[in-house]
């Protein structure tokens, strides 16, 4: 079930420091070079295991929303390995990292296309969408793509280490990271490739869901402020396109070790959804 309005906008100014754990220092410049983080820690972080850094200034931003509609309504190759010409005047160069971090959730190490616009090579990292490359995104696709992305939100820019857990065979719980990330910090659902919301006005052009877990704030101390308010800012909330469900163990439900979750009190169940875990030093 969803909270009333004015819970709502409380627990909204609370939750909206989940997303995008991070320092406060500024991350770097988005670079035109072809390796990420992620491939960069490839030896020793392969796949679940990856790295936030998305600005949500950038995510929310209607012509990125545009352009991910867009992305998502054909195949990523539009031939000879080259995305869609997304202009520069609609997705800035800084903002490019969103559409870096689209292809990163969506396809395989294996897999890459290159940004004719840039010239930067984007290659695959959590493999959630594969068939993106030569086809549009179906249900699945669109739902696990935004989930991984909304976790990878970072108000600074500074890219943290995290590991995303779901339904999805790419992202399945493993026991060998389970001590290497012992704190379940959120879970995510959403689908902003199909939101019917236009693109005006100051609100984010879509709704993402999300919940916390019952034990991050015991994990952080201190009701979890530290993480709260120092790191996890999600960006001038409520402009921050979050719904806030609350504790997941009280508006969700077991599906295995995850959670599958409704958007409204009458909707179905979506068992699409993406939960992020957090090494204990992101606490400290």
């Amino acid at each position: 079930m969803l909270l009333s309005p004015g819970v709502r906008v409380l627990m909204s100014s609370i939750l909206a420091v989940f997303l995008g754990c991070g320092g406060l220092e500024e991350g770097p410049e988005p670079s035109l070079e072809p390796a990420t983080l992620e491939q960069a820690e490839e030896d020793e972080r392969p796949p679940p295991n990856g790295a936030n850094g998305t600005r949500p200034s950038c995510f929310w931003a209607h012509g990125t929303q545009q352009a991910l509609r867009t992305l998502g309504g054909a195949a990523l190759d539009q031939g000879a390995g080259l995305l869609p010409g997304i202009s520069l005047a609609q997705v800035s160069q800084e903002c490019r990292q969103v559409l870096r971090s689209a292809v990163e959730c969506a396809l395989t190490p294996a897999q890459s296309v290159r940004d004719p616009v840039t010239g930067e090579l984007y290659t695959g990292w959590w493999g959630l969408a594969p068939s993106w490359l030569g086809g549009a995104l179906d249900v699945d696709g669109r739902r696990y793509v935004t989930g991984c992305m909304v976790q990878r939100l970072n108000s600074s820019g500074t890219s943290v280490p995290i590991l995303l857990e779901g339904r999805h065979p790419a992202i399945a719980r493993s026991a060998i990271y389970s001590s290497q990330y012992p704190i379940e910090e959120s879970t995510v659902f959403g689908d902003l490739f199909s939101s019917p919301t236009l693109l005006e006005g100051l609100l984010p052009a879509f709704q993402v869901f999300v919940c916390w877990e019952s034990l991050l704030p015991q994990s952080c101390g201190l009701l979890g402020l530290p993480l709260l308010f120092e790191e996890r800012v999600c960006d001038d909330a409520p402009l921050c396109g979050l719904v806030t469900l609350g504790p997941c163990d009280l508006l969700c439900a077991q599906n295995g070790p995850y959670w599958q979750c409704k958007p409204g009190l009458f909707s179905p169940w979506w068992t699409q959804t993406v939960r992020v875990k957090l090494e204990t030093a992101t606490c400290q």
